[in-house]
């Protein structure tokens, strides 16, 4: 009938400009952008992990515990992480992601260089904060261009090969890491700087990782950014001022009753009350006021903007949040961040306080074994996820399934091993195991959205992410850690996860069967997206 005619056309016209942006071969261009953006990775990652081998000599020199580390190894970096991410995956869909990077890298490298300056647990965890801030910008940005640059039949093993950058950057960091704790008295007298000895090692390490991405900055100028569908129609200012605004409280209240009313505004109270509530019970529990609160907030600024998009803009709502599909992927791949970034992150500490070796080896051990590990595991796991998915829509969840399969005896071996070189063979395949799953999970969100939508849903599922696995699992493992008197068994403890992960993982699987890029864009159609 003229009515299904219609909708056909519409849909068709929808679909079009789909079809069109999208290249047909790798170019030198996009390779350029992929260089450079794992570049800009690494440092992201380097600036991010150098914390977890200088963990150590930060507790004995600010007189800290294993739970307060735990706070600065994810909670005060992830939490306002998320709360700039939200807004940042938004508006990396409407303005240049390429100035957005740079500014990202530049603030990022300028904050991990202030926390050489640190002299409190307070200093430092707000330096960790302006990190978690710059580094809120790379994953929209770069998702959002790589999935534009190259057909959608190599994105898999592109966007793996991009998380490469992350694994490369994390063994850096703890190569440098270690190399400055052991060697950096002797360093420090050949450096025509006035008192640079009277710096602590970890300091000066702070300083070496991030005065680099400075000058990175400006190379993230140069890259060609691929066409956009969709130019924004209004200024920079406004975008960016509305964006933050719908992500940082307290001015979600005023976005919420422009687009809702109080209606809208009481809903959202009443959200901020449960976490408020929630938060005090745990506060009461353990103590840990910083903890609480800020997760509490990322929490809040999380499930806000949720409710923002509800109102503001249906068909990216209908296709994230409000969509099954996309929730369940979400909440799997947040326990599964959890269970593989709690080894990554406590290993190092873990390895000083279990073997008499010295700093500078166990970096370059663990920055050896962890690349070789991560790399091939990203890489294998793109290629296997594309050719998987040829065949089997649950491809993505296949492979995270196997991933899961790898970390468990990793971790055991970790934890158990009897001396440095069974350690080094956990870490390898916890390495390898953890790599395995992302590139494939990166491109199923690219998969689950239309291309205008890109940069925020890299940016939801990223950020719930690693509100959980940053915000919750290094304070998880350093609290047990405290209570039981053994970073063993905080590690090991994080394995209670396991059988959540697997009921999500097949109830995330059985849901990607029925999906069909055909099928998302009839959601947004039917949620209001206007045909293009």
């Amino acid at each position: 009938n003229s009515r299904g005619m219609g909708r056909q056309l519409a849909l068709t016209t929808a679909l079009s400009p789909i079809s069109c942006a999208a290249p047909t071969r790798i170019t030198g261009a996009a390779c350029f952008t992929l260089f450079v953006l794992i570049l800009a990775n690494l440092f992201n990652m380097l600036d991010r992990q150098i914390v977890s081998i200088l963990a150590q000599a930060i507790k004995a020199d600010l007189h800290l515990d294993d739970a307060d580390l735990g706070f600065l190894l994810g909670t005060a970096f992830a939490v306002f992480y998320s709360i700039v991410g939200i807004a940042m995956g938004r508006i990396s869909d409407f303005i240049s992601r390429k100035r957005m990077l740079a500014f990202g890298l530049a603030l990022w490298s300028i904050m991990t260089t202030l926390g050489g300056a640190s002299t409190s647990f307070l200093t430092l965890s707000a330096a960790r904060i302006g990190v978690g801030v710059g580094e809120a910008v790379a994953n929209p940005c770069s998702h959002s261009m790589l999935s534009d640059a190259f057909p959608q039949r190599n994105r898999s093993l592109a966007l793996g090969t991009y998380l490469a950058g992350t694994f490369l950057g994390g063994t850096f960091a703890m190569f440098l890491g270690g190399y400055f704790l052991q060697h950096w008295k002797d360093m420090c007298t050949s450096l025509p700087i006035a008192g640079a000895c009277h710096l602590a090692g970890w300091k000066a390490a702070l300083v070496a990782a991030g005065l680099p991405g400075i000058p990175l900055a400006l190379l993230a100028l140069a890259i060609r950014e691929p066409a956009r569908l969709r130019q924004s129609q209004h200024g920079v200012a406004r975008i960016v001022a509305r964006e933050i605004s719908a992500a940082l409280p307290p001015f979600t209240l005023l976005i919420i009753h422009r687009l809702a009313g109080r209606t809208g505004v009481m809903r959202n109270l009443a959200l901020a009350a449960a976490i408020v509530a929630i938060a005090g019970v745990l506060i009461a529990l353990t103590g840990d006021i910083a903890q609480w609160v800020a997760f509490g907030l990322g929490a809040y600024a999380v499930v806000t903007w949720g409710q923002v998009q509800s109102y503001g803009d249906r068909p990216l709502f209908r296709l994230t949040f409000g969509d099954p599909t996309f929730t369940q992927s979400t909440i799997t791949v947040a326990i599964m961040a959890c269970i593989v970034g709690v080894p990554s992150v406590w290993a190092a500490p873990l390895a000083m306080r279990s073997f008499k070796v010295p700093p500078a080896q166990i970096g370059l051990g663990l920055g050896i074994v962890m690349t070789l590990g991560a790399v091939i595991g990203v890489i294998a796991g793109g290629w296997l996820t594309d050719r998987w998915k040829q065949t089997d829509p649950r491809a993505p969840m296949l492979t995270t399934g196997i991933t899961l399969v790898g970390i468990i005896p990793s971790v055991a071996l970790m934890v158990f091993a009897p001396t440095i070189g069974w350690f080094f063979v956990g870490v390898f395949f916890q390495s390898m195991s953890a790599a395995l799953w992302s590139g494939g999970i990166a491109a199923m969100v690219q998969d689950l959205v239309i291309p205008r939508m890109r940069g925020a849903a890299a940016a939801s599922q990223s950020l719930v992410a690693i509100v959980i696995a940053s915000g919750l699992g290094p304070y998880w493992t350093g609290k047990v850690s405290a209570m039981t008197g053994s970073l063993r068994i905080g590690m090991f403890s994080i394995l209670v996860l396991v059988p959540f992960a697997i009921i999500m993982l097949l109830k995330t699987a059985r849901r990607l069967q029925h999906e069909t890029p055909a099928g998302r864009v009839a959601l947004a159609y039917a949620a209001g997206e206007p045909a293009a």
